[in-house]
C-alpha cells in the first residue's frame, strides 16, 4: 500500500487493496453506526472492523467511520466518542486510556500539492496512552500525541504534541505543561 517514501501513487496496483479495505469498512461501519452499543453483535462487528480482538474496557459510541479499519490498532480503556471519522490507510495507532471526544477527525493521508489526483502522501498517527482529544479536534497525519497530553477543542494538530501538555488553535500550538502527571 504504502513504499518507502510514505507515497501511494493511484495507478499502484496495491492501491486496489486499499480501495477494496475501504469498501470492506465503510460496509462495517455502516452496520456498526445503525447500531447501539449494547446491542449484543455490536463487539464483534467492531473486531470485524479492526480484524482484531477489541477488550471489553474499549467503548466507540455509533456512529462511527474508519476506512481502513486494518490498519488501526486500539489499546485498553479507550473510548472513542459519537461522530468521530478516522481515515486509517497510513496507520493509526491508540494506545491504553485514551479519550477521543464527539466530531474527532484523525487522517493518515493528505494529496500531494502539485499531483493531487494521482499521488497521496501516508503518515502514520500515533496517540500515546492516557491522551485526550477534546472535541472536533482534527489530527493530521504524521503527528504523534504525546503521553497524558490533552488537545483542545477544536484545534487542528499538525506537527508532534509533547506529552503531559495542553495543545491548542489553528495550527495547535502549546498552550502549557501538565505537572501533576
Amino acid at each position: 500500500m504504502i513504499d518507502a517514501t510514505g507515497l501511494g501513487n493511484k495507478n499502484d496496483p496495491r492501491m486496489r487493496d486499499v480501495e477494496a479495505e475501504m469498501i470492506r469498512s465503510h460496509e462495517l461501519c455502516l452496520k456498526i453506526s445503525s447500531k447501539k452499543p449494547t446491542d449484543p453483535d455490536y463487539k464483534a462487528l467492531l473486531e470485524e472492523l479492526f480484524q482484531c480482538e477489541i477488550d471489553d474496557s474499549v467503548a466507540i459510541v455509533s456512529p462511527f467511520y474508519c476506512d481502513c479499519g486494518c490498519r488501526m490498532t486500539i489499546g485498553k480503556n479507550v473510548t472513542i466518542n459519537k461522530g468521530a471519522t478516522i481515515l486509517s490507510p497510513g496507520q493509526v495507532v491508540i494506545e491504553d486510556n485514551v479519550l477521543i471526544g464527539p466530531e474527532v477527525k484523525i487522517t493518515t493521508v493528505d494529496h500531494d500539492l502539485h499531483d493531487r489526483h494521482n499521488l497521496f502522501h501516508f503518515g502514520k498517527v500515533t496517540i500515546k496512552e492516557n491522551a485526550w482529544i477534546c472535541i472536533g479536534a482534527i489530527i493530521c497525519p504524521g503527528v504523534t500525541i504525546g503521553k497524558n497530553a490533552v488537545v483542545a477543542a477544536g484545534a487542528v494538530v499538525t506537527k508532534d504534541v509533547e506529552p503531559n501538555t495542553i495543545v491548542g488553535g489553528i495550527p495547535a500550538k502549546m498552550i502549557k505543561k501538565i505537572d501533576n502527571f
